[in-house]
């Protein structure tokens, strides 16, 4: 007969107090630490940044987003450099010109 072995977890998920969305400040970064919403490792305004509800018109905007940076890029893997080229950046301009 097998047995199961659980790995003993290194922080419990609801022992945890704060909020685990990370602030850029000048002499580095730091979490939130909030109260977290139930279920989440957020506070209820970090969660709202960080999740799009499905069906919602965000979620449409943000497709539609999506869809024109990946046809401005073209599905291309570009080779490394220091800046884009003058192509990539008309692109971008051009979908950029498509959104209100």
């Amino acid at each position: 007969m097998r047995k199961l072995l659980s790995c003993p977890l290194t922080e419990d998920f609801e022992d945890d107090l704060g909020c685990a969305y990370m602030i850029d400040e000048p002499d580095g970064q730091r979490s939130c630490g909030a109260a977290r919403r139930a279920s989440s490792s957020y506070c209820p305004h970090h969660h709202s940044v960080c999740y799009i509800v499905s069906g919602s018109k965000a979620e449409t905007d943000r497709l539609r987003e999506v869809e024109a940076l990946a046809s401005a890029v073209g599905g291309r893997r570009a080779r490394r450099r220091e800046e884009p080229t003058q192509q990539f950046l008309r692109r971008m301009e051009q979908a950029v010109r498509e959104f209100p």
